[in-house]
């Protein structure tokens, strides 16, 4: 197992015991665990934050192509796409695509019922990664590019609608990179990285949206340091910002208008004490360790995570070479409302939009009792808990987008083999209905006697649809979007 898996598995296997039950997860908890933030955990009213932060009121002035007011005109106006980002990592779209013809139907299948509920898909683009998955490996041997997965699932987002996602250019742990570059010096092995940076984000500009450009950097040393790497390693604030704010320069050349993100994870709970986590990613023999502490004995925990990660956004951000966001992971298991909005408001302390990275929700993270379950009951719960986790999320003023870490693998169950057959789990119907239904703007109204429609609606591209008198059953669309800062009313000249 790596490094990372196990610390997973171990911070799920802390909850251990406890009960599952109703209200789940409830906001009652206790959180001298964080130890900032202006809302202190308080989530309040998600349905009345949701209507604050992530919809305004819209005003439509509709005239003839003379400029006078269409009165008593009816009108549709529908949301076609959110603003706000909700996707996935999902390294199982770029594996289908490597085993070829056997599983397109499969395939296509698979990104159908992905695309019918998200709006963003977070593509693999590892440096390479080893031994144990079959992720999406870029240049695992010196020269011999592959990119045909990356790309693939990259122009198959843009022609669907999607914004696309890169993860990630850059991720200092030992499997992630290419066992070639040992053979150089530290300053050659940073003009490969130059390369990588400049080839990848340059090919892909305007293509790719926004990038995790520096993953799991609080966990892992620099890359001069990687040789002495003793797991978990606590990389002093100067190598990180020394080597961090080379690739945010350099991706930012490549594509100045893309978003790059950091991105770790640890964050918002502590692991147990239980031996755990070996030390070397590619010694599966490594011995374990009890706890969890860095070579020098610190006690790392997430509250200590916490503040080197704003620690070092600040740092860079005094250095003129600020991320774009900060992106946190969801792996640590069951947290309750009250601990995941005290996180948001601490990392949001920093002044930089929130992005969730990888979130998950699996059976181990909630207990033995709960392992214990009839599977439907399981899946009942886990669907309870993403909707949650989401709805917090989207609730947070500093939250600009969601990714899962597998959601496909929580919303659907996939017969062996390649037929392109599938079952919906529970998690399928409690995502989309939230997406599609319940934070969703559709509208029927008719104009006043100004020509004017007014509503209030989800940050997004839209569709205004007429009906022409003069054409039999005949309808045209006009595209409009709405943002925070439009000016109102929006005004169109229609042809009737």
């Amino acid at each position: 197992m790596t490094n990372r898996r196990s610390f997973i598995k171990s911070a799920a296997a802390g909850i251990a015991g406890t009960a599952f039950a109703g209200p789940l997860l409830a906001n009652n908890a206790q959180h001298s665990f964080y130890t900032s933030g202006a809302g202190n955990g308080n989530s309040g009213d998600t349905a009345s934050a949701i209507r604050k932060y992530r919809m305004r009121d819209v005003e439509i002035r509709l005239l003839d192509i003379q400029g006078k007011p269409l009165r008593n005109m009816p009108v549709e106006i529908s949301l076609q796409n959110h603003a706000f980002l909700f996707g996935d990592c999902n390294p199982q779209m770029d594996s289908l695509f490597r085993r070829g013809s056997a599983v397109a139907e499969k395939l296509d299948v698979y990104r159908k019922v992905f695309a019918g509920t998200l709006n963003a898909v977070n593509s693999t683009c590892y440096w390479t990664e080893r031994p144990r998955n079959n992720m999406a490996k870029t240049e695992a041997y010196q020269g011999e590019y592959k990119l045909d997965g990356f790309t693939d699932t990259v122009n198959w987002g843009n022609a669907n609608g999607l914004t696309v996602k890169g993860h990630p250019l850059f991720w200092t742990v030992p499997k992630a990179v290419p066992d070639w570059m040992a053979k150089y010096d530290y300053e050659t092995q940073m003009k490969f990285l130059e390369v990588r940076l400049r080839s990848i984000v340059g090919r892909f500009k305007g293509k790719v949206k926004l990038w995790d450009a520096v993953n799991e950097m609080l966990w892992e040393p620099a890359l001069k340091n990687l040789l002495k790497r003793d797991w978990p390693y606590m990389e002093t604030l100067d190598n990180m910002a020394e080597y961090i704010s080379f690739v945010l320069k350099i991706c930012r050349e490549e594509d100045p208008a893309a978003l790059f993100l950091l991105n770790d994870y640890g964050l918002e709970k502590d692991h147990n004490a239980k031996p755990q986590l070996q030390a070397n990613d590619n010694d599966p023999n490594a011995a374990n360790e009890a706890g969890l502490r860095a070579k020098d004995g610190t006690l790392v925990n997430a509250r200590l995570q916490r503040k080197r990660y704003l620690e070092l956004v600040n740092r860079l951000k005094d250095m003129g070479y600020s991320p774009s966001a900060i992106g946190m992971q969801g792996h640590s298991g069951a947290v309750t409302t009250s601990e995941q909005m005290a996180f948001y408001d601490e990392m949001a302390t920093a002044g930089l939009p929130l992005h969730v990275t990888e979130f998950w929700a699996h059976p181990a993270d909630f207990g033995e009792d709960f392992q214990k379950l009839p599977k439907n009951e399981q899946e009942l719960k886990i669907a309870e808990y993403v909707k949650q986790f989401l709805t917090n999320a989207f609730a947070h003023p500093s939250i600009e987008s969601f990714f899962f870490w597998g959601f496909m693998g929580m919303a659907t169950e996939w017969h062996e083999g390649d037929a392109p057959v599938y079952l919906e789990k529970p998690v399928l119907k409690t995502v989309t209905d939230l997406i599609k239904k319940e934070w969703n703007t559709r509208e029927k109204l008719t104009t006043n006697g100004d020509g004017v429609v007014k509503f209030r609606g989800f940050y997004g591209d839209y569709q205004l649809k007429y009906a022409i008198p003069a054409k039999n059953n005949g309808f045209l669309a006009i595209p409009f979007k709405v943002g925070k800062y439009e000016n109102m009313p929006f005004q169109f000249n229609l042809l009737t």
